[in-house]
């Protein structure tokens, strides 16, 4: 809980990691259970996907559940698994047989690399808009509320879909789908994240922007502004040193929730995209049923979103100094 008290230096931030730290471990083995127990409740699994044939004898199926354990009882393979797992080793994928892994770091810095871009964009963009609209107003306003309000109706995989279909009609010469790992070419690497990353940004930015622009509203009102301003402050300085740091703060926790929240929209946008990232990934092994490599994946996306959050309670407390957390 957040109470108003005078600061300690450095104490009340280790406390706020100590505590989040014992919380993440019981959110990512919820979220192990959830993840294993849903994933085997669907209809179907790993053998039928394997057989590939409607009609399979039932002895061959038995056989290939056998080989991997997929006989026993869940209980017991979610034993076996989280026994691994705490050893660091989160299994095999049933599809490549090589360790997961090895398999999903390459994917994790490609998704991790696209987000990056997004958030980035998705602050740029959010922020001076939202900053712009507040201090500008009239005609300024409308458009922003204009633009947002569009950004935040259609949804990023349509936006997505749209470029594509755009860039093949007019732009035939962009080629969309030719990633380049960036260890080959650093700026084509950056070139081709721009157009998926964008179409992530711009809900986000919306979200961004609109908070931004109530939290500059809402400070620009208060006596602390005015009395600056009356002194004759600079507007540069006021800007600076009074409006957007006390405006600051409000922003803050919900830019780290929708920054967190872009995981899950890469799914589609890598996918759309051909993005050789975790969400493709991750849509092939749930078509496939490859039960260690989606159960990964999802806690790993969890364990992200939950040192997301520990991020925006540090810079939260770090921004306003009135702010202690027990």
């Amino acid at each position: 809980m957040a109470t108003a008290r005078t600061p300690r230096s450095g104490s009340p931030i280790l406390r706020l990691v100590a505590v989040r730290l014992v919380w993440t471990a019981a959110i990512l083995l919820g979220v192990s259970v959830v993840a294993f127990v849903l994933m085997r409740a669907l209809p179907g699994d790993f053998a039928i996907a394997a057989a590939g044939a409607q009609f399979v004898q039932a002895e061959v199926l038995e056989a290939i559940r056998r080989e991997f354990g997929l006989d026993q009882p869940v209980w017991v393979q979610y034993l076996r698994w989280l026994g691994e797992a705490l050893q660091g080793d989160l299994g095999r994928s049933f599809v490549t047989r090589r360790p997961v892994t090895s398999e999903i770091g390459p994917r994790f810095v490609v998704t991790a690399q696209l987000t990056l871009i997004a958030a980035l964009m998705a602050l740029a963009i959010g922020g001076t808009t939202g900053l712009l609209s507040a201090r500008l107003r009239g005609q300024t306003d409308w458009v922003v509320r204009l633009v947002n309000g569009l950004s935040l109706a259609v949804p990023n995989f349509v936006v997505a879909t749209l470029i594509v279909l755009m860039a093949g009609l007019y732009f035939p010469f962009l080629n969309l789908f030719n990633y380049t790992p960036f260890l080959a070419d650093p700026l084509a690497n950056i070139g081709s994240l721009l157009l998926p990353a964008l179409c992530l940004a711009l809900a986000v930015s919306v979200t961004v922007s609109e908070n931004t622009r109530a939290a500059v509203l809402e400070v620009s009102s208060q006596d602390f502004v005015m009395v600056a301003r009356a002194k004759g402050l600079r507007p540069r300085r006021v800007l600076g040193s009074y409006l957007l740091r006390n405006a600051l703060t409000p922003v803050i926790t919900v830019t780290g929730l929708q920054v967190a929240s872009l995981l899950g929209g890469s799914i589609l946008i890598e996918t759309i995209f051909a993005i050789p990232g975790m969400g493709q990934y991750l849509f092939d092994s749930i078509t496939s049923r490859d039960y260690p490599v989606i159960q990964a994946i999802v806690l790993l996306a969890a364990a992200v979103v939950v040192f997301v959050n520990l991020l925006v309670d540090i810079a939260y407390a770090r921004a306003d100094a009135r702010v202690r957390y027990e």
